[in-house]
């Protein structure tokens, strides 16, 4: 099992990156949307009329540039992956708003999701199991600690406080990520109940989902890992281990930063 970070470019060496993403594999491409208007034009061609309606919706532009920029960069990829044309894909999409691919005739368990924060894109790939991806811009709340004291469970507040001050704000978007992560792999989005979903939170700590309201053992069905990303930003991948395959056997994954050639394994 391993995970992979990638940074994103319109080139065939990575369409074919993307192509090449394995059963046993979660992929995570990060990408900056571009700030050219003309750029943002031509990508909004690839997106379905429903799509472009929806962006035009937006009556600021920054959020229209993103959701165009997510799902054109989101089409390429899945058209990569699929070997069909990004602009022959249909979603369909689950109640909570999460989307999934909706054509039958492609006979396909790629699972995907998307999320962004000022310019930046992530998107998440997998066969055959579930995943989410969080991002936050660390310095866009001035209150975290409006946000800590609603998201956090009282041993996570322990936890938190601590920390050197230095170190708190980091924590926080640590935990709210991953949070975030999982929520929206189960298709969950935002809850009332974040403080009954504990995670690790500590900078430097190893990434993990501690407690479900379901309980110890379904949390030990998920795995979580942070994204590399520049410093002012936190980010998160949440994944499903694999369905009849031991908690254990999945406990260690292989983590690959394309960008840095870099290859470590997680424990």
């Amino acid at each position: 099992m391993q995970i992979s970070f990638h940074e994103w470019e319109d080139s065939p060496l990575t369409h074919r990156a993307a192509a090449s993403l394995g059963s046993d594999e979660v992929q995570v491409w990060i990408a900056t949307a571009p700030s050219d208007e003309a750029c943002l034009t031509a990508l909004a061609c690839q997106l379905s009329r429903d799509e472009r309606a929806r962006a035009e919706r937006f009556r600021v532009s920054e959020p229209r540039r993103q959701f165009v920029f997510g799902r054109a960069l989101l089409r390429q990829l899945l058209g990569a992956c699929l070997n069909v044309e990004p602009v022959t894909l249909a979603f369909g999409y689950h109640p909570r708003g999460k989307p999934f691919l909706a054509q039958s005739a492609l006979n396909s368990d790629l699972r995907f999701n998307l999320s962004h924060s000022g310019r930046l894109v992530a998107i998440a790939l997998a066969h055959g199991r579930e995943v989410g991806v969080d991002l936050e811009s660390i310095h866009r709340l001035d209150d975290w600690w409006l946000l800590a004291e609603r998201i956090f469970s009282s041993r996570e507040l322990c936890e938190l406080r601590a920390l050197p001050a230095s170190k708190q704000r980091e924590a926080v978007f640590n935990g709210w990520t991953r949070k975030e992560a999982y929520l929206k792999a189960t298709s969950e989005g935002l809850t009332d109940d974040l403080p009954a979903i504990e995670v690790t939170l500590v900078p430097g700590q190893k990434p993990r989902l501690l407690r479900l309201p379901a309980g110890l053992e379904a949390a030990r069905q998920w795995a979580i890992q942070d994204i590399p990303l520049p410093p002012d930003f936190a980010g998160a991948v949440a994944f499903e281990k694999r369905i009849g395959v031991g908690a254990e056997a999945e406990e260690d994954f292989a983590v690959l930063c394309t960008s840095t050639s870099s290859s470590t394994t997680t424990r």
